[in-house]
């Protein structure tokens, strides 16, 4: 347990503190917004750069039921204006994918303790730290 609140800690420093949003942010974007209008709407960004002849805002903003999903907003670069903003499910997904690779593995030690001849007892231990155990009695 206590693995997993550290890394939820390590998860919102990443992310910035004026990245956290939910999506329900880009209700209220249009286009031909300023920039000064969508920082007001969205924040402050968690990157800036140039794509091309646009200027790129990504945001990290929480989806319920799947996390935090990686946002950009293109912004004209003579006019400042917001021309187009989507989400990176490719993104999203690699960004899964590494958090799953880098998970433990559930690890079970079955040990089986013979008491008195009849009796077995498996003990299961996984990562989280719970601790089953199985008797049997012959």
């Amino acid at each position: 347990m206590r693995n997993l609140i550290n890394l939820f800690v390590v998860a919102i420093l990443l992310t910035g503190c004026g990245t956290l949003g939910t999506i329900k942010r880009t209700n209220d974007l249009m286009p031909g917004m300023t920039m000064s209008e969508v920082k007001k709407v969205m924040g402050q960004p968690s990157q800036t750069q140039f794509v091309g002849d646009k200027l790129v805002l990504k945001y990290n903003l929480h989806q319920y039921y799947k996390g935090w999903v990686p946002y950009y907003l293109a912004f004209d670069r003579d006019t400042n204006k917001l021309a187009v903003w989507f989400a990176d499910e490719q993104e999203y997904y690699r960004n899964q994918q590494l958090w799953l690779e880098a998970m433990p593995k559930q690890v079970n030690v079955n040990e089986n303790i013979n008491v008195s001849g009849n009796i077995n007892e498996n003990v299961h231990h996984d990562v989280k730290g719970d601790i089953r155990h199985d008797v049997y009695v012959k």
